[in-house]
């Protein structure tokens, strides 16, 4: 097995093909050789027309279409690309063959226009130039004939490192640049990582103020006692019952306010707190429940009904509700009292701050944790590529030579 690095893999190949198929590129090259002996003659022709204008007198505007005429087929010639020794491909064959094309009609065209013109003075180089051109015509015709039955198997070998390789090299390109987007893509989370650990550090110094503990505590406090005070709540679903029959009028309560009642149900601790010191709408509120209740307007079971009006009354004689709302408007107070200690330390700032930086530095960690994440994908999808055209290309090669080939690919990192 004979190894070879990718950038030499083209030069390699292509010498392998032209030792291969030696007899048959030898015999291209003798063919081309031909058809440049025979545009050098066809030069040479047209020199002739020049040479012709100059011995004999013919007016200035026939001078000047034979200037044109010479002048625009040796241009035409003298574009014309002859491969050298070390270029014969079925790509520069082609073009070989289509220059000498557009050769002969370009000398069909302008004879049209020009020859008229001064044809009489000139008819020894028009026969010569025609002779030449038939026996050119006929090389390339020969040439034609020779690229199509006998090139076929080159032309097949030698596309195959001209359509193969640009792939690899692209892959190539594509790992190598989708490697360093993937490096700074982590250096930058890593970056960002060890800034989000310093914010965190920061988040928690912040908050061991003792400010900050209070705070926490009190705020702790008032939710135990909110859902204790919930938990005393058990006549709400009476209430509910009362409201359904108020709204559809099918019960009437004197004195009963319905807007309370509404904003009770909706959120009880809310309506308590905002309430008189004495629970006065809240009180009325329940005497209201009470008497309907005990008319029986709300049609609730015996048993429940009893325990409802037990525990008004409860609530009545112990006044343990009244007095539990007191704390939470204390609570409240503290909490106020505390934040507002806070804010004139400047410490409420300072948490904001670096409460924002880390949701800014984690939404962006979240973003760089996608790009990377799509980027290792692309990453190992080139990777995948690249190995299974790699193996599709030297088993392509061992065919086409006869001779197992390992392609080397170095990658720049």
């Amino acid at each position: 097995m004979v190894e070879v690095e990718l950038e030499e893999l083209e030069d390699f190949y292509n010498e392998k093909v032209n030792a291969l198929y030696s007899k048959i590129k030898k015999a291209v090259k003798k063919l081309v050789q031909e058809i440049y002996n025979g545009l050098n003659e066809l030069r040479r022709s047209v020199e002739h027309f020049q040479d012709a204008g100059g011995e004999r007198k013919i007016g200035d505007k026939a001078l000047r279409s034979l200037n044109f005429f010479t002048d625009r087929i040796t241009k035409e010639i003298d574009d014309i690309e002859i491969p050298g020794d070390d270029e014969i491909y079925y790509d520069n064959l082609i073009k070989l063959l289509n220059s000498n094309k557009k050769l002969f009609q370009t000398i069909n065209d302008i004879a049209k226009k020009s020859l008229p013109k001064f044809k009489k003075e000139v008819q020894p180089q028009i026969k010569e130039l025609e002779y030449l051109s038939r026996k050119l015509r006929k090389r390339l015709s020969l040439f034609d004939e020779f690229l199509r039955k006998k090139y076929g198997d080159v032309k097949n070998a030698e596309e195959l490192v001209k359509k193969k390789t640009p792939k690899l090299f692209t892959l190539k390109e594509n790992i190598e640049h989708a490697k360093v987007d993937l490096d700074a893509f982590e250096e930058e989370l890593e970056e960002r990582n060890k800034n989000q650990e310093a914010l965190n550090s920061e988040l928690m110094e912040l908050e061991k103020n003792p400010l900050f503990k209070q705070l926490e505590m009190e705020k702790n406090r008032l939710f135990q006692l909110r859902i204790k005070i919930n938990d005393q709540l058990s006549f709400k679903k009476a209430l509910k019952k009362m409201k359904v029959e108020l709204e559809r009028e099918t019960i009437h309560v004197p004195g009963i306010n319905l807007n309370y009642l509404r904003d009770f149900l909706k959120n009880p601790i809310r309506a308590l707190t905002n309430d008189s010191k004495d629970l006065a709408k809240f009180s009325s509120l329940l005497v209201k429940l009470r008497h309907a209740l005990e008319e029986n307007k709300l049609n609730l079971k015996s048993d429940k009904k009893d325990k409802t009006i037990e525990h008004i009354n409860t609530i009545f004689d112990e006044k343990v509700l009244h007095a539990e709302i007191e704390k939470i408007n204390q609570i409240k107070a503290k909490i106020k009292e505390i934040e507002i200690k806070i804010s004139k330390a400047g410490l409420a700032e300072q948490l904001d701050d670096v409460k924002n930086k880390i949701a800014l530095n984690t939404a962006k960690m979240e973003h760089l944790e996608n790009d990377l994440n799509k980027k290792n994908s692309d990453y190992m999808r080139y990777l995948a590529s690249l190995k299974n055209e790699r193996e599709e290309f030297q088993k392509l090669i061992e065919e086409t030579l006869g001779e197992q080939v390992k392609i080397n690919i170095t990658f720049s990192f």
